[in-house]
């Protein structure tokens, strides 16, 4: 039996996809498990994974002609493909369906379900609002006959030799005491800027940190199109904050494997962070902690429950504030805030 995921757009959100590859391949070890991504760094974080037994690497969005060659040659492959959620797009709806494996697998969403197609996969399970993306990607194996309600860890597996790269890369830069990662940035993809907490009170927080801990550093992380905001928080203390530049996600995360706590927005380098099993302090606005919150870590959220948020759901449509506030629920999270969330996690680990 060959089964297949389909991609996912983001680091996140494949990693999220992780705890149920581990119970498929715990349950149904003689099945072929293959996972589709589209993307160099969602690849990247399934490599090396034992539960997946090939991945599949194709940009499907460089062409849409190669892409629609791509999924017929792929016909006949399978007897099963799932589409993990969240994957609310006819895009991806269409591939399962031109792939026309047997049984295709995945959610209904309670927003733009016929719009997008779904309906083109043929076993549907109806998304529940009160679960997170892991348990609902667990829950979709109940329709193969896999019931599990297991809290397991979001899974990224680094050889010995990463880990030691992530070490010596610290070393060699002489970055060493109780070090603080921050993910200050975060996706462009439909407006998900209006994640992003306001870069001075980052500024201010790593300030107050740093006059708290003289052992502390702060390392910041992010893409290339974040390098300008990074470096902009560094000039507070340039001797004390460091830039991390890495050419590939699996070096970002062998060097995340030596951090005492995360500081972030809602993103994939949050999750990236949680796959690495550190602590997580994260700030939330439009988006659910609920559905996408830190899984696996010790943790805090940090959010103003304002009665519009969260306000975004699943969806092809860009991030939008429906309440025409201006995302409130962001702007008027404030430094003491994130900071008390801090000081609560540190105290509860002892570190």
């Amino acid at each position: 039996m060959k089964i297949l995921f389909l991609p996912l757009y983001g680091i996140g959100d494949t990693l999220m996809t992780t705890p149920a590859l581990r119970i498929l391949k715990r349950e149904r070890p003689e099945w072929k498990v293959h996972v589709l991504t589209m993307f160099k760094s969602t690849h990247d974080v399934l490599l090396r994974n034992p539960c997946v037994d090939e991945i599949i690497f194709f940009p499907l969005l460089s062409s849409r002609w190669q892409g629609l060659k791509f999924a017929f040659s792929l016909r006949g492959e399978y007897r099963i493909t799932i589409n993990p959620y969240p994957s609310n797009r006819r895009d991806y709806n269409i591939l399962a369906y031109l792939i026309h494996a047997p049984y295709r697998l995945g959610h209904e969403y309670k927003q733009d379900n016929f719009k997008e197609l779904n309906f083109l996969k043929n076993i549907r399970i109806m998304e529940d609002d009160s679960l997170h993306n892991v348990e609902e990607n667990i829950r979709l194996l109940e329709l193969l006959g896999i019931k599990s309600r297991e809290k397991l860890p979001l899974e990224l597996h680094l050889s010995p030799e990463e880990i030691a790269w992530g070490r010596r890369y610290l070393e060699e830069r002489g970055i060493e005491g109780f070090l603080v990662g921050s993910h200050p940035g975060s996706s462009l993809f439909k407006y998900h800027t209006a994640k992003r907490w306001d870069k001075e009170k980052f500024k201010k927080l790593f300030d107050i940190i740093l006059e708290e801990r003289k052992d502390a550093r702060i390392l910041l992380f992010g893409g290339k199109e974040e390098l300008g905001l990074r470096e902009e928080i560094r000039k507070i203390n340039p001797e004390r904050m460091h830039v991390i530049d890495t050419k590939t996600v699996r070096e970002t995360a062998a060097i995340m494997k030596n951090l005492s706590i995360f500081i972030t927005n809602d993103s994939g380098v949050m999750h990236l962070a949680a796959a690495c099993m550190v602590p997580i302090v994260a700030i939330f606005g439009p988006t659910n902690p609920g559905w996408v919150g830190p899984w696996g870590v010790p943790s805090r959220v940090v959010r103003l429950g304002l009665p519009c948020s969260p306000c975004f759901r699943y969806s092809p449509k860009p991030m939008i504030c429906w309440a025409k506030r201006n995302y409130e629920c962001m702007r008027k999270i404030e430094v003491e805030d994130v900071y008390r969330a801090y000081r609560s996690l540190t105290r509860e680990l002892g570190i």
